[in-house]
């Protein structure tokens, strides 16, 4: 099977190549890859790409994270979160090719005193969440063979996530001030990577798009993650005894972006699907923060 990933170089993207199937022939690209690159914000461009490489599926991680830097910049924001899928999906319905995009728990607002499932109304409060709310429209008003993956609180051991900016910080013996009223559904990298594989396997069985959420088993505060996180590298000897992590109101945190207070996601569906438990995020994270620590010492 010939798969095209986009945003070969970003957190997922890196995740999903080290995890790929023996039996796939994944074609990676990105503005820079030595192979195939593209500038994904040119529909032209992509057009050509897909044309040359004549994927039987898609993985389209590629998007603009930077949830502050969109609120001021939310066209540009759209064009990625929003266009592309889009340009991505007319392309496989005219080729009957099968397209997984990544979206978020930001298309959410609200806290309904259980896990986000699919068909919960969207409300997003930010750029960001509204661009990916757009593109998750695209998509099911293609009528392209597609899914929409939505997950929450991405972090990897990799560079430029809450995750390793914390242990960056720590790492250095700085104290940490966190906040405690948003609560979350951490979600590893490798464990979206693998989920997504075994989503591919279903893909012929969809007649149109769909909706499904994948995301870390559990829920706990962004200060709770941190404290388990650190307490993970201090076992390991890679963060001094010394550093404290005090909670914090998201008041008392300056951001431009409004975020949601309630990002837990009920995984049912994808469990449904695939028979696959989700694994527990207190199980990845130690495996993330062994990999963050093996890192550093290379």
């Amino acid at each position: 099977m010939r798969v095209l990933l986009t945003g070969a170089q970003g957190q997922l993207g890196r995740h999903l190549a080290r995890r790929c199937p023996g039996h796939i022939d994944l074609i990676a690209t990105d503005r820079d890859t030595p192979r195939h690159p593209c500038d994904l914000s040119d529909r032209d461009a992509v057009l050509d790409l897909l044309n040359v490489v004549q994927p039987e599926v898609i993985l389209n991680p590629a998007a603009w994270t930077a949830v502050d830097a969109a609120e001021d910049h939310e066209d540009q924001a759209t064009v990625l979160n929003r266009d592309l899928p889009s340009w991505l999906a007319s392309w496989c319905r005219s080729h009957e090719a099968g397209l997984i995009s990544f979206s978020t728990d930001y298309v959410f607002d609200g806290q309904p005193d259980r896990g986000w499932v699919e068909t919960d109304p969207c409300r997003p409060k930010s750029a960001y969440g509204r661009s990916k709310r757009a593109g998750e429209e695209a998509l099911l008003a293609s009528g392209a063979r597609c899914l929409i993956v939505r997950t929450a609180w991405l972090h990897s051991a990799l560079p430029g996530n809450f995750l390793t900016a914390i242990l960056k910080r720590a790492a250095l013996g700085q104290d940490l001030q966190v906040v405690a009223d948003q609560i979350g559904s951490p979600t590893w990298a490798g464990t979206l990577a693998d989920a997504t594989w075994a989503l591919v396997e279903k893909l012929d069985r969809l007649d149109e798009s769909a909706l499904v959420h994948v995301a870390g088993r559990g829920e706990m505060s962004w200060y709770e993650f941190a404290s388990r996180a650190v307490s993970e590298a201090k076992r390991r000897s890679a963060v001094p005894e010394s550093v404290r992590i005090e909670a914090i109101a998201s008041d008392d945190w300056p951001q431009q972006a409004q975020r949601p207070a309630w990002s837990v996601l009920d995984c049912s569906r994808f469990e449904q699907w695939t028979g696959t438990r989700l694994p527990d995020i207190d199980e990845t994270l130690e495996e993330c923060v062994q990999e963050w620590v093996q890192a550093r010492k290379q």
